[in-house]
């Protein structure tokens, strides 16, 4: 696109940025400032092509990120919520990996009535960002055994930046390894009581499993920054059927590589309140 020269670069950014993100009347700005040649496409047709290609840049990253949930909708419903998705928020990032974080908040509000579909797009969010987060190295074993008493006392969890968990009030699981597999879906349906589902990536592979209360109330404490001793203290306190089972949760997180470091603190004691 050939622009004439006269007007500063960064006025022409800012024209050009408005009528990207949907302000019409910047093509009455922009219009004067193109060279058009004869036989050249027209210049409102040009800036059109921006208009679109931006659109169309952000559909396919929604369409990418939240897949099982384009399947679950179908293609014109799931057009239909991008297409809001675009027009109510902009992408504020360079990397378009962050964009589509608002896109379940959207479709809860739109489709309030099918809760299930932004409980899916959020599960497809979970995986997405395990998928996508840094690396870092996984805690060894040998770390934690070579801790003393007073140490573990003191000791707080770094976790891996892929791992995170997300609370589902309907059957997201079976609907989404249904539409992974390629099958019809089930009738969505609430459970009994919300589910706790964990991700990470681990050996450049994305994995998620369902959470007991019991274990995730104590990797939800962790990931605030408790303390393993404080979190213990809790767990005794409120369920203390939950006790025996620490040191099995433990051992699952450093096999499936949930932790990365340790931090020991200098105060022991659990605060009250």
């Amino acid at each position: 696109m050939r622009i004439m020269t006269g007007t500063p670069l960064v006025e022409l950014q800012a024209r050009l940025q408005r009528y990207v993100l949907g302000d019409r009347s910047a093509v009455d700005e922009m219009l004067p400032l193109l060279q058009t040649r004869p036989g050249s496409i027209p210049g409102e047709r040009r800036l059109g092509i921006y208009h679109s290609a931006y659109r169309a840049r952000l559909r396919e990253a929604l369409g990418t990120v939240f897949e099982r949930t384009w399947a679950y909708l179908g293609d014109e419903a799931f057009d239909a919520q991008c297409a809001r998705q675009i027009a109510a928020n902009r992408s504020t990032d360079p990397n378009l990996r962050h964009y589509g974080k608002t896109f379940p908040d959207l479709l809860s509000h739109t489709l309030a009535d099918d809760p299930d579909v932004a409980e899916l797009a959020t599960m497809d969010w979970h995986i997405h960002t395990a998928f996508d987060a840094p690396d870092a190295a996984a805690l060894a074993a040998g770390q934690l055994s070579a801790l003393g008493e007073s140490e573990w006392s003191r000791v707080r969890f770094t976790f891996h930046p892929s791992v995170s968990i997300a609370l589902f009030d309907w059957n997201v699981l079976e609907l989404w390894h249904a539409l992974d597999r390629g099958n019809r879906p089930p009738s969505a349906h609430r459970m009994e009581a919300p589910l706790a589902h964990l991700f990470w990536r681990s050996a450049l592979r994305v994995h998620f499993r369902t959470l007991e209360p019991s274990e995730h109330l104590m990797l939800q404490q962790l990931l605030d920054g408790l303390r393993f001793a404080d979190a213990c203290t809790l767990a005794a306190r409120d369920n203390p059927d939950a006790v025996p089972l620490v040191g099995s949760w433990l051992r699952r997180w450093l096999a499936d590589e949930l932790l990365c470091d340790i931090a020991i603190d200098a105060r022991s004691h659990l605060r009250s309140g």
